[in-house]
């Protein structure tokens, strides 16, 4: 079962986001980062979900076990429902993803546990807000 890892980072709230996906299987580690708009910090996260879906897809994976340190989206995906109805085009999107894997999982981990998409989304934003200047 591939593990991945996402997270967003966002300059303002809303303002310019960017997210990674971390994908390991027993053979490989892709990084992979993306800009995602201007965004507030929890839209970001979902379309840094979102983002790792169409990712791990691309990659044919399976089964993944997706690890986050959004709380929102864990109970999104717990409850199959948002409190916020702006977050419901985000659930509806992994909804359709949903039925490409054969198992798939979100779990809720600290934020010292994603310290590596975390680490990611970071640099991705430096980089595209220096780039844009």
């Amino acid at each position: 079962m591939a593990k991945i890892f996402f997270d967003a980072a966002t300059n303002g709230n809303p303002g310019e986001s960017c997210c990674a996906i971390i994908i390991k299987d027993d053979n490989n580690h892709h990084i992979y980062t993306h800009y995602i708009g201007l965004l507030d910090n929890h839209s970001a996260e979902w379309a840094a979900f979102i983002r790792a879906l169409e990712y791990a897809r691309e990659l044919n994976v399976t089964n993944a076990l997706l690890y986050t340190d959004s709380k929102l989206i864990e109970d999104a995906m717990l409850k199959d429902n948002v409190k916020n109805i702006k977050f419901k085009p985000y659930l509806d999107q992994v909804k359709i993803l949903e039925p490409s894997f054969d198992l798939l999982f979100v779990k809720w981990i600290p934020r010292e546990q994603n310290k590596e998409a975390n680490h990611h989304a970071k640099q991705a934003l430096y980089q595209y807000i220096k780039n844009k200047d």
